[in-house]
């Protein structure tokens, strides 16, 4: 833009002044006060002189004697505003004889701007020119921009329209007709919205920014539909506000952009489907739906009913709920599951979006298959689970042995040497058995949670008691730390096992004297329950172990307590975090909100 200014300024920054005057003197003494490296004087001893001059050059103002022989200063007025290229040219008639009114008057009325009386200030001479030439340089920047955008507009594949602030078209570039059918004479003066339907809503001084680029539908005259980007900048001209639309025909562009999406949409494996927003009917499937759902492509085209049923997958209980799925309200991978045409159910992830399709308001589904995957985590799930009934047979086999083993050996004593210090601690290996059964059942136990809105500190208070007096058996001290929390989801029976197993492990971890601290706190998203011992902490390399059923790091222990423990966390939602070091260990259970 700059450059291009510049170029404006340099074609009028040398202007062209005729001096006309019989007597050489006084057109010498013009030259002297005119001189000026802006200006390009020519210089004319009559008055036809004068008119050859103005056949081949352009000025700025010319400067013309009243009086001279032949023809007078009058007469070459008159003949000079005659023609049409120099009619507009400013003429300051230069005289010393009459200034009467009359003789002023007809000065003026031959075209003269200004009148000039001699003998005239040198200074006030100079500056009425330089006015004069700055005015010449102003319509000459005016023209030359004109010119140009009226090259712009007839050479350019857009539609250039000047619009008012009512939405009236004002001009329009022949560009026009061949876009909208119609010639740029009959647009003029009718509203925008004639061709660009709703085009006037953006026309105000609050939407308008600078330049600005809009995506919208044009209409042509024979009503058919076709896609516009229109550009738009705004302009104060006289103190008129108009606006400035570059109105382009991007139908190749959106046809090319249509022909990815079309490739796109048929190569893709995910199932992908157009539904109209306005009457529900599909307007497109791919070919991957097809496949995976059985239908055929005549049995979907056009149909407005959901012949496509999207289940979604709800966590309510322990268990799985399903709800139908509003097929109308945009998502983000949502897992469902989908029925195909033989009633079968398929595992899917569901994204969906709402965008314009030909003027048409549309439904664009995507559904991306994960039935293979959700086998094979089944499977996984299935074989660790053998795994993990493989490891604890063995060792409940051999936690179950030990106790039997000793209770068969003081049987066998007892028939010969019967006593009670024996049937004593057979009844105390048998009492081991069934507390080992026990807890091996409780981790097996799979029975929904029956949960209440609950505080989590009333649990730790009722169980207070109990803590303490088991603390106070081995030497230790209990701390309550209990902050503010609000109610969660909680079945309390389980909640009590789950304190009551973290805290007998940590009194178990401290030596005498040891104390166990409860905190509680919470934030916007959790509510959070520790356990802090003063034991000589866990080795990093059992860390990953822990809740393992029979893992425990204890002499006696069997590792169901924890086990049990991480169970009930999952079936809360919860998520059991442990630090430990020399200091001792934290169990912390996260509660989400």
């Amino acid at each position: 833009m700059k450059s291009f200014t510049a170029k404006l300024n340099s074609a009028v920054s040398t202007v062209n002044i005729l001096m006309v005057d019989d007597r050489p003197e006084n057109l010498i003494a013009l030259e002297a006060i005119l001189a000026s490296p802006n200006y390009r004087l020519f210089s004319a001893h009559s008055g036809e002189e004068a008119l050859r001059h103005v056949l081949t050059t352009d000025f700025a103002v010319i400067l013309l004697d009243v009086q001279m022989p032949g023809m007078n200063g009058f007469e070459t007025a008159r003949l000079i505003k005659m023609r049409e290229r120099s009619k507009y040219v400013p003429i300051i008639f230069i005289t010393a004889i009459s200034q009467a009114a009359e003789h002023v008057k007809h000065g003026y009325s031959v075209g003269a701007i200004d009148y000039i009386f001699k003998p005239f200030h040198p200074e006030t001479l100079k500056m009425k020119i330089e006015a004069f030439v700055q005015m010449y340089q102003y319509q000459e920047q005016i023209k030359l921009q004109n010119e140009l955008l009226k090259v712009i507009g007839e050479t350019s594949n857009d539609t250039i329209v000047t619009v008012d602030e009512y939405g009236m078209m004002q001009t329009l570039n022949p560009t026009a007709a061949k876009m909208f059918g119609y010639t740029p004479d009959k647009l003029a003066g009718q509203h925008i919205d004639q061709i660009v339907p709703a085009m006037s809503s953006f026309l105000s001084a609050e939407n308008i920014q600078g330049t600005q680029l809009i995506e919208t539908t044009a209409v042509r005259k024979d009503s058919i539909p076709f896609p516009v980007d229109v550009q738009i900048g705004k302009a104060s001209i006289a103190q008129q506000q108009l606006y400035v639309c570059s109105i382009r025909d991007v139908t190749d562009r959106k046809m090319m952009e249509e022909e990815r999406f079309r490739k796109i949409f048929d190569t893709t494996p995910c199932l992908i489907a157009l539904r109209s927003m306005k009457d529900q009917r599909y307007i497109n499937v791919n070919e991957s739906l097809l496949q995976a759902t059985g239908f055929e492509g005549i049995e979907l085209m056009n149909q407005t009913s959901d012949l496509l049923q999207y289940i979604v997958e709800t966590e309510e209980r322990g268990d799985s709920a399903s709800n139908r799925h509003n097929p109308w309200e945009p998502v983000r991978n949502v897992r469902i599951r989908y029925m195909t045409k033989s009633g079968d159910l398929r595992d899917g992830l569901l994204s969906s979006e709402v965008m314009q399709v030909h003027g048409e308001e549309c439904l664009l589904s995507v559904v991306t298959d994960i039935s293979e995957r959700v086998f094979l985590e089944r499977e996984i799930t299935r074989l660790d689970r053998l795994n993990i009934t493989g490891e604890m047979a063995a060792g409940i086999v051999h936690e179950i042995r030990n106790p039997m083993t000793t209770v068969r050996g003081f049987l066998q004593l007892s028939k010969s040497n019967p006593s009670k210090e024996y049937t004593d601690i057979m009844i105390e290996e048998l009492d081991r058995v069934h507390n080992i059964v026990t807890e091996f059942l409780a981790v097996g136990a799979q029975a929904p949670t029956s949960r209440k809105l609950k505080q989590i500190n009333t649990v730790i208070e009722t169980l207070f008691p109990l803590i303490q007096s088991k603390a106070m058996t081995g030497n230790h001290d209990i701390a309550l730390d209990l902050g503010e929390c609000p109610p969660i989801q909680l079945d309390e029976k389980e909640i009590r096992q789950l304190v009551l197993n973290l805290v007998l492990n940590g009194l178990d971890a401290m030596p005498l004297g040891g104390i166990l601290t409860i905190k509680t706190y919470s934030d916007d998203k959790e509510v959070v329950m520790e356990v802090r011992d003063e034991g000589s902490g866990i080795k990093e390399e059992f860390l990953a172990k822990l809740g393992t059923p029979f893992f425990s790091t204890k002499s006696s222990g069997t590792g169901l307590g924890l086990s049990v423990s991480y169970g009930i966390a999952a079936r809360h939602d919860a998520v059991i975090k442990v630090q430990t070091g020399e200091w001792g260990t934290i169990f912390s259970v996260n509660f989400r909100l």
